[in-house]
């Protein structure tokens, strides 16, 4: 089972939390943005447009660790991840059992073995982020984020081992390293970093649908989650075609079922071709317009909610009934005897 969907606010919070936390009274080192250890702004780029960074300072080619917000950081991340553990433990491994493997592959029809691919990469992304803003330099940023991603997964699986419904499930795990493997691919290989993951999640009840009936929270109802894999769509096309598109376009493939955990023991996989967006694209650079630091938070954010897919026109293929086609993915809307 992947539990780190729900950390992303959470961990959104924390970033920008501890990545202002410096004590403005106390001297520290210099901005290490100042030296020859950071990398231009021109140089720092992710698929064709400027990368950005919590506190809207370079990158550093050489770490200089700010302590403060370093161990602000820590603190408050230790501190959620306690949290969740005992959140966890009150519901999800409320109950306990000898520790034993059981191999899942077919769980929730293959929905919960792209949640584990997304947990992991999307853990990998905010941990490197956070762990950048506090001075650590961005190449090894990215290589610790990605290890603190697959370390908690590991102990997410391992806790999964020991609780009475569940078990280790080796795939969860196998799963868990594509997401921080991809994650970690993308920061060497420029053509990797046009295609991103994506989860959608909308309430099933809110477009008529039924909810996983057995969900003991929001993370488990795989029946209203979509995982996509989006790629800018620009530079797939000839050049020649691909001016004329914007550079905010993208396309997204999805997977997702509904009914799982139904009354009638049926459920349904449903296959997604859809628009999208890309946030960094479509706005605009926030720092002219309300300077910093706001701005630089607003990028930011941005780029870091460019993870979630957002309603857009779609057409969704069904197991149980014809292709039908969206105005905005996956409410239904009805316009006279047109419904989309």
């Amino acid at each position: 089972m992947s539990r780190c969907d729900g950390l992303i606010c959470l961990l959104t919070i924390v970033s920008l939390v501890a990545a202002h936390a410096q004590p403005d009274s106390v001297a520290v080192t210099p901005s290490p943005r100042d030296s020859a250890a950071a990398i231009p702004w021109d140089e720092f780029t992710y698929a064709g447009h400027r990368r950005y960074t919590i506190d809207g300072l370079p990158p550093l080619r050489e770490s200089r660790i700010n302590p403060y917000t370093l161990a602000a950081a820590g603190t408050i991340y230790t501190g959620i991840m306690v949290g969740l553990h005992f959140y966890q433990k009150a519901t999800i491994w409320n109950e306990s059992a000898q520790f034993r493997v059981i191999e899942d592959g077919d769980y929730a029809r293959g929905v919960d073995k792209l949640g584990h691919i997304y947990g992991a990469y999307i853990m990998s992304y905010y941990s490197g982020e956070l762990l950048q803003g506090a001075g650590v330099a961005h190449r090894h940023a990215m290589l610790y984020g990605a290890l603190m991603g697959i370390v908690y997964q590991t102990y997410v699986e391992f806790e999964d081992g020991v609780g009475k419904d569940w078990g280790f499930s080796p795939s969860d795990l196998a799963f868990d390293l594509i997401g921080t493997s991809f994650f970690l691919l993308q920061q060497s290989v420029p053509a990797l970093q046009y295609v991103s993951p994506k989860w959608q999640y909308v309430p099933a009840h809110w477009y008529g649908e039924a909810e996983r009936a057995e969900g003991k929270t929001f993370i488990d109802d795989y029946s209203s989650s979509t995982f996509f894999l989006s790629a800018k769509l620009r530079p797939l096309l000839p050049e020649t075609v691909g001016q004329h598109v914007p550079r905010w376009l993208a396309l997204g493939v999805g997977y997702g079922v509904r009914g799982l955990g139904g009354n009638n023991g049926s459920s349904d996989r449903r296959l997604v071709l859809s628009f999208d967006l890309d946030l960094v694209e479509l706005l605009p650079d926030f720092e002219p317009l309300v300077g910093k630091p706001v701005g630089s938070v607003l990028n930011w954010l941005a780029q870091s909610f460019n993870y979630f897919k957002l309603p857009t026109p779609a057409i969704e293929w069904s197991e149980h009934r014809p292709p039908r086609a969206y105005l905005l993915f996956p409410f239904k809307l009805t316009i006279g005897r047109l419904r989309l």
